[in-house]
C-alpha cells in the first residue's frame, strides 16, 4: 500500500479542520451564526475558499473580498460600520492605517456579507442593533463577543429541546429507542468480546507455529514463548486458553532441548571415535600428542559431556585405555 498522500486529501483534511474550529468559535456564541443554522444555511458559510483558509494567517482587505466572493470596497464598507464586531488587527496609524484579518474576523466578514445587502433580509443598521442589542461579554477562547440576544437564543435553545424531550417521554418511541440502544449495545460488546477472542486465540496459535517449527533455534523458541506468556496480560478474559498453548509449548521446547542433546552426544561421540582409529594410525609420538589434544578440545568445549568422554574412553580397548590415562594425567 502506497504512503502518498494526494493533493485533494490533504486539502479535505485541511478543509475539515477548518471546519470544526469555525463550528467551535462560533456554534452557540454567535447570534449571526445562529441565523444561518436555524435557517438551514450553513453550506452557504462553508464555502471551500472558507475551509482552505489558515487559521495562522493575517489577510488583506482584498484578499477578504477574494475570500468572501465580493468586491474589497464591500468589504470596506460593511467593516466600517461594523468594526468593533470584526475586530481585525489594525496596522498604522492614519492615512497608513492597514487592516489585517485572521480566519475569525475573514469568518465575520463572510456572515455580514450573506445577511445584508440588495436581495437580503437585513440592513446594516439592523445586523448592528442585532449584534450589539443588550449587554455583551467576551469569550477569552475565541475573541468572539456575546451579547444578550446571544444568551437569550441559548435559554431558547435549551427550553425547546426540554419540551422534545418531555414529549418524546409521553410517547412510546422513549422506551422503543432505550430499548433498541440497548439491543445495538448489547450486540456490539458480544462483536467486540468475539473478535478479541479469535484475536487472542489466533495470536496464540501463530506463536505456537513458530515454537513448533523445525526453521526456529532453541533460543528463538524461547523468545517466542515469552511473547506468547505476555499474551495472558493483553487478553486476560482469554488467559485460560493462552495458558492451554503455553504449557504445550513449554513441553515442547523441552522436549526440543532433549532432542538436541541427544543429537549433540551422538555426533561427539561419533567424533571421540574417529579421533580413536586416528589414534591408532599414528606412527609417531607428535601425531599422537596431535589426538591427544584434539581430545581435550572436545572436553574443555563440551564440559557438560566430559564423564561421557571418560566413559567411552574407559570401555576402550587396554591401548585406549593407556590413551586414556595418559591424556587425563
Amino acid at each position: 500500500m502506497s504512503d502518498y498522500i494526494s493533493r485533494e486529501e490533504i486539502e479535505e483534511a485541511q478543509q475539515e479542520e477548518m471546519r470544526d474550529l469555525l463550528m467551535d468559535a462560533f456554534s452557540g456564541h454567535s447570534v449571526l451564526f445562529e441565523i444561518y443554522s436555524r435557517r438551514g444555511w450553513l453550506e452557504r458559510l462553508f464555502t471551500p475558499k472558507i475551509l482552505l483558509m489558515d487559521n495562522e494567517a493575517l489577510y488583506t482587505t482584498q484578499q477578504v473580498a477574494d475570500i468572501c466572493e465580493t468586491q474589497a470596497y464591500v468589504i470596506k464598507n460593511k467593516r466600517r460600520e461594523l468594526l468593533d464586531y470584526v475586530n481585525p488587527t489594525v496596522l498604522g496609524e492614519g492615512n497608513t492605517k492597514i487592516y489585517k484579518h485572521n480566519y475569525i474576523s475573514v469568518f465575520k466578514m463572510k456572515m455580514i456579507v450573506g445577511l445584508t445587502g440588495e436581495g437580503s433580509e437585513y440592513t446594516i443598521p439592523q445586523l448592528k442593533e442585532i449584534i450589539s442589542g443588550g449587554v455583551t461579554r467576551s469569550n477569552p477562547s475565541t475573541g468572539v463577543n456575546e451579547s444578550s440576544n446571544e444568551l437569550l437564543l441559548k435559554v431558547l435553545q435549551k427550553l425547546e429541546n426540554f419540551e422534545k424531550f418531555e414529549r418524546l417521554i409521553e410517547s412510546d418511541e422513549f422506551f422503543q429507542d432505550i430499548e433498541k440502544r440497548v439491543k445495538q449495545t448489547s450486540q456490539q460488546l458480544l462483536l467486540e468480546d468475539s473478535k478479541t477472542e479469535a484475536e487472542a486465540k489466533q495470536s496464540a496459535i501463530d506463536l505456537y507455529e513458530k515454537i513448533l517449527s523445525s526453521s526456529t533455534t532453541i533460543a528463538d523458541k524461547e523468545l517466542f514463548l515469552v511473547e506468547l506468556s505476555s499474551l495472558e496480560s493483553k487478553y486476560p478474559q482469554h488467559a485460560y486458553t493462552i495458558r492451554l498453548y503455553k504449557t504445550s509449548a513449554e513441553d515442547k521446547i523441552l522436549r526440543f532441548k532433549q532432542d538436541e542433546k541427544e543429537l549433540n552426544v551422538m555426533n561427539l561421540k561419533q567424533e571421540v571415535n574417529e579421533l580413536f582409529e586416528e589414534y591408532d594410525r599414528t606412527k609417531n609420538e607428535a601425531e599422537r600428542d596431535t589426538v591427544r589434544d584434539k581430545i581435550k578440545k572436545l572436553a574443555s568445549e563440551n564440559p557438560d559431556l566430559s564423564f561421557e568422554i571418560r566413559l567411552w574412553l574407559s570401555t576402550a580397548g587396554q591401548k585406549k585405555k593407556s590413551f586414556f590415562k595418559r591424556l587425563f594425567s
